[in-house]
């Protein structure tokens, strides 16, 4: 409970900043501790708990499960707003919205508050080989899509291979069992430690609860799937099949978290319903701190 009372007490810090900063300002720090958590603190995160990490079968659920969790909530946004009628920018907010969870801002905090350190190498997997590498190659894709722009294969590729955090997901895993050197893993370990309060005040600066009233049909839809259908039928799955253990528990745990931030705002600046995006970006990071609880609790439950 500390730990959740932790989170919220970064997270509410960050959005108490947001209200005493000029735009310019609040936006240059939320822009400054998104870059350190991405472009640092992440990577050492994945070369501190990655290496030795038992590679084993486990270490394909949570990739195959992120990539059919996005496959199929890309496909039912699809469907029901064919069937519902709604216009071409909002499927694709939703398209940026639904299928993408947000598994390294709040992820990460919150794995390491409900499984501990041992939950991380699954988390960590999920993020980088699940939905980063759908949001460097796939996303794009669909942004060129609804967008307008030019989708170019070359490109994306050298963006994403060039990444510090994927780059660091190899490294680790070049590494084996040894890891990093011990004065190198302690200063490693020191800036990890950094990630769950940069990125909570990071995630505080930046949220929006704009909430326009003509939208909320599509509004209840995503937070509906994305929080609670979508985590919960991976879970009934897992059930089906016998699925369980640590590896099991953790990627049904991520497939629970808020939208994602980057597709979030890579929707909001192509112009798709930037108030629709906002509103259920900033309302999907709220309510994930009673959702999540919630799914794991379930999954605990029911996979033991």
């Amino acid at each position: 409970m500390s730990s959740i009372l932790l989170l919220l007490g970064f997270f509410a810090l960050g959005f108490s900043l947001r209200g005493r900063m000029a735009e310019p300002r609040r936006a240059s720090t939320a822009l400054l501790l998104n870059r350190y958590v991405v472009y640092v603190a992440l990577p050492a995160l994945i070369l501190v708990y990655l290496p030795g990490v038992d590679p084993n079968g486990a270490l394909a659920l949570p990739v195959l499960s992120a990539w059919g969790i996005f496959g199929l909530s890309a496909l039912f946004v699809l469907l029901v707003a064919r069937w519902v009628g709604w216009s071409r920018s909002i499927t694709g907010a939703l398209l940026f919205t639904v299928p993408f969870g947000n598994t390294s801002f709040l992820g990460i905090p919150f794995t390491l508050t409900y499984y501990g350190k041992a939950g991380l190498p699954y988390t960590l997997i999920y993020d980088q080989l699940g939905s980063f590498l759908i949001l460097s190659t796939v996303g794009i894709f669909l942004l060129s899509l609804y967008s307008g722009s030019r989708f170019r294969l070359g490109t994306t590729l050298l963006r994403m291979l060039r990444f510090p955090a994927f780059i660091a997901l190899f490294l680790a895993l070049f590494l084996g069992e040894s890891g990093l050197p011990g004065p190198l893993r302690t200063l490693c370990a020191a800036l990890a430690s950094t990630l769950s309060p940069a990125a909570m005040i990071a995630v505080g600066l930046q949220l929006r609860l704009r909430f326009p009233r003509e939208e909320r049909l599509p509004f209840l839809f995503a937070l509906g799937t994305k929080l609670f259908l979508a985590p919960l039928l991976l879970l009934g799955l897992f059930a089906l099949l016998d699925i369980g253990g640590l590896a099991a528990k953790v990627t049904v745990f991520e497939a629970a978290m808020a939208p994602m931030v980057s597709s979030s705002t890579l929707a909001i600046l192509a112009g798709l319903e930037a108030g629709f995006v906002a509103s259920v970006l900033g309302y999907g990071i709220l309510l994930s701190f009673l959702s999540v609880p919630v799914v794991w609790w379930i999954t605990e439950l029911i996979l033991g």
